[in-house]
């Protein structure tokens, strides 16, 4: 019989104070994505992890954060720590957006402001063949999807050991795998439309100065505005991501 996974969400940042008081955290629309999936889910800030002490869960997710890694990054080097735990004991792990570049930079890969611009809305992602074999996609239909994107900063250059799973024109790195268990996505699969609007609406003069310097690859706000809705596709990631925690635990019982 199978035991209910212990997942562990790693809080690299929190969320605007306003959105926050409404629909909770990081964390919060994490295990809200998971809906009745048999699931315990523990919380630590980011410089409260014991590495030492991974090995007690099951699967790791690392949320997004209002941080940058193009400045320098006071958890950077204990963060190495948990990388190599996560090595050694081959635990299965999903980096999201600033967890997607902490991962990498921690493995040798490159971080930087992306020069297109800022990528806050609804974005379109293309799978690579790697991508569109992989069991994070299973369920996706076609090579390409949308998803809910928000960031500023870019993976310039993977990490060692890194296979690119997905891209687009903004962002050339937008879903990458290491070995069979290190996963990273740089959108947000636990966004909704009520989330990523918010987002869009509080970076509105940042992401209309990006527009007037880019108008070929930076929709104006108010046009990326009106494409906001509901997506359901990008869920899978997450199902996708507990089944294989699930099978991976089952491995290793």
């Amino acid at each position: 019989m199978l035991r209910i996974p212990t997942i562990l969400i790693i809080k690299a940042g929190t969320t605007y104070r306003e959105l926050k008081a409404t629909v909770g955290d990081f964390e919060h629309w994490i295990v809200k994505a998971f809906p009745n999936l048999p699931v315990r889910w523990k919380v630590k800030n980011i410089p409260d992890i014991e590495p030492e002490k991974l090995c007690s869960y099951q699967g790791l997710i690392i949320t997004g954060s209002h941080n940058t890694l193009t400045q320098p990054y006071p958890y950077l080097n204990g963060f190495q720590r948990v990388i190599e735990k996560v090595n050694q004991q081959r635990i299965p792990l999903l980096g999201i957006c600033f967890g997607h570049q902490l991962v990498h930079k921690v493995l040798g890969g490159e971080v930087a402001v992306n020069a297109l611009g800022p990528e806050i809305g609804i974005a379109n992602i293309q799978l690579t063949l790697d991508g569109r074999v992989d069991p994070l996609f299973r369920g996706i239909p076609g090579a390409r999807l949308e998803v809910y994107a928000s960031h500023t900063d870019v993976v310039t250059k993977m990490g060692e050991g890194f296979v690119n799973l997905a891209w687009n024109e903004l962002t050339q790195y937008q879903a990458t795998r290491r070995d069979n268990f290190l996963y990273t996505v740089h959108f947000h699969p636990e966004y909704n439309a009520h989330i990523i609007r918010y987002y869009l609406q509080k970076n509105r003069e940042s992401v209309l100065r990006a527009h007037l310097k880019n108008p070929l690859h930076i929709a104006p706000p108010d046009d990326a505005l009106k494409k906001i809705r509901n997506l359901t596709n990008q869920k899978l990631i997450f199902s996708n991501f507990f089944r294989f925690v699930i099978m991976h635990d089952a491995d290793n019982v």
